[in-house]
C-alpha cells in the first residue's frame, strides 16, 4: 500500500555522545503548536542499555510536525538515579499540561514515576507529587508510555510491575487510577498476567461506550488484548487479537468521531529463536471497526532494514495521527544472522504524521 498520506520526520537523531532517543510523547499545545518530549541517552559504561544515562528533554514543532526545534532540558537525574526515562505528557480536564516521567534507581529493583505540572503550555514546571515512589521490583510502564485522561475525568496510568530486576522479572499489568487530576493515586484492584516473562507495556484506549481495552506486549507470539467495564478497576482475561507479532510494544488508540480503533504494532513473524521472539519490523496499522472483535491490516508505516519500537500515537480531533517511534538498522536483518545480538545504539527517534484519510483506503 503507498504511503503518500505519511511523512516521515526525523525529530532527534543519534550521534556522537548521543546513542539513543526513544519513548515519546506529544500533546498540542493551545496555539497549535505541538510539544515532543523524549528521553535521550548519552554515551557511558552502560551505553544505550536500558539502564544507560539519560534524561528528558522537549521540542517544540510551530509547522504541524514536520520540522522540531527548541530543544530543552526537562528532568534532569538525581543521586541514586542511573537514569529519568519514558516520558508521557497529557491535557488535563482543568487545562493544565502533566507530565509523568521513570525514575530508574540504582541496581535496577526500584522505581519512581513522577509527576510535573504545567499551567503555562509547557514553559515552566513544577513537581506535582509521584504515583508511587521506591518500588520494590522495577515497576514501569516501558516503551508504553502513555497516561489515558478518560471521558469521565479520570485518570488511568497502566504499568507493569514484578520483583527483582527488570531484565529477569515476571511481569503483571495493572492501572493507578486518579479521579482528581493526578493529586492522588490510589492501585485498582484488578491485575492482568500472562505465561512466560507475563504481560508488559499496557496501552489503553476507550471505547464509544465507556468500556476500555487494553493491548499487551507478550512472548506469545501475538497481541493480546483485555477489557474493562468499570474504568479500569478490573480486567478481563486477555485472549489473542489474531495479529502475530513478536515480544514487542504496541499503541492501540480510538479515532477521534468514529468507534473505530487504531493498533500500531510489529506485523512480523513469531520466531522464539531471535531476540525478543522476533523482529520488530515491519511497524504496522490495523483497524478495527467492532471493537477489537476483528481487525483489518491497514499497511505498514515503516519497513526493514530497520526494526522500530516504543510507539506511541496522539490523534487529533481531526483524526491526523502523530506516530512517535524509535528507529533502529538491526544487523540481524542486514546480515541475516540470528546470533547477532540487538542493536541499542543508532537509535533514532522518528515522528510519522499521518492522514486521517490513510486508515480508510
Amino acid at each position: 500500500m503507498s504511503n503518500a498520506k505519511i511523512k516521515h520526520v526525523l525529530a532527534a537523531e543519534a550521534g556522537a555522545g548521543n546513542p539513543r532517543n526513544d519513548t515519546a510523547g506529544i500533546v498540542e499545545l493551545k496555539d497549535g503548536r505541538l510539544l515532543l518530549v523524549w528521553h535521550k541517552y548519552e554515551d557511558g559504561a552502560e551505553g544505550g542499555s536500558d539502564f544507560g544515562l539519560c534524561r528528558i528533554y522537549a521540542k517544540r514543532s510551530k509547522d504541524g510536525g514536520v520540522s522540531w526545534g527548541d530543544e530543552a532540558l526537562l528532568v534532569d537525574v538525581r543521586p541514586g538515579d542511573h537514569n529519568v526515562q519514558a516520558p508521557g505528557i497529557s491535557r488535563l480536564p482543568s487545562g493544565d499540561l502533566l507530565l509523568h516521567c521513570l525514575r530508574g534507581h540504582e541496581g535496577g529493583s526500584s522505581s519512581t514515576m513522577c509527576l510535573f505540572r504545567s499551567s503555562d503550555e509547557g514553559e515552566t514546571w513544577r513537581e506535582a507529587g509521584c504515583v508511587w515512589e521506591r518500588s520494590e521490583g522495577q515497576w514501569l510502564q516501558g516503551g508504553a508510555n502513555h497516561m489515558n485522561v478518560l471521558s469521565g475525568g479520570r485518570l488511568l496510568l497502566p504499568y507493569h510491575f514484578g520483583t527483582g530486576h527488570q531484565g529477569s522479572q515476571h511481569n503483571t499489568v495493572g492501572c493507578f487510577l486518579s479521579d482528581d487530576e493526578g493529586h492522588s493515586w490510589r492501585q485498582a484492584g484488578g491485575t492482568v498476567d500472562l505465561p512466560m516473562r507475563g504481560a508488559m507495556e499496557a496501552s489503553v484506549a476507550e471505547l464509544g461506550d465507556g468500556r476500555l481495552v487494553m493491548s499487551l506486549r507478550t512472548q506469545l507470539g501475538a497481541v493480546f488484548l483485555s477489557y474493562s467495564d468499570n474504568v479500569g478497576e478490573t480486567w478481563s482475561l486477555p485472549q489473542t487479537s489474531g495479529l502475530k507479532a513478536p515480544e514487542s510494544c504496541t499503541c492501540i488508540r480510538r479515532i477521534p468521531g468514529t468507534k473505530d480503533l487504531v493498533l500500531f504494532y510489529n506485523g512480523s513473524d513469531y520466531d522464539p529463536g531471535r531476540h525478543h521472539y522476533g523482529l520488530r519490523t515491519p511497524l504496522t496499522a490495523a483497524l478495527s471497526q467492532d471493537g477489537g472483535g476483528t481487525w483489518r491490516r491497514v499497511g505498514d508505516i515503516e519497513t526493514g532494514p530497520y526494526e522500530f519500537m516504543n510507539v506511541n500515537c496522539m490523534i487529533t480531533p481531526s483524526g491526523k495521527a502523530f506516530l512517535t517511534y524509535t528507529k533502529v538498522e538491526d544487523p540481524q536483518i542486514t546480515e541475516d544472522d540470528k546470533t547477532l545480538p540487538f542493536k541499542r545504539t543508532g537509535m533514532d527517534l522518528v515522528v510519522a504524521v499521518i492522514e486521517r484519510e490513510w486508515f480508510y483506503p
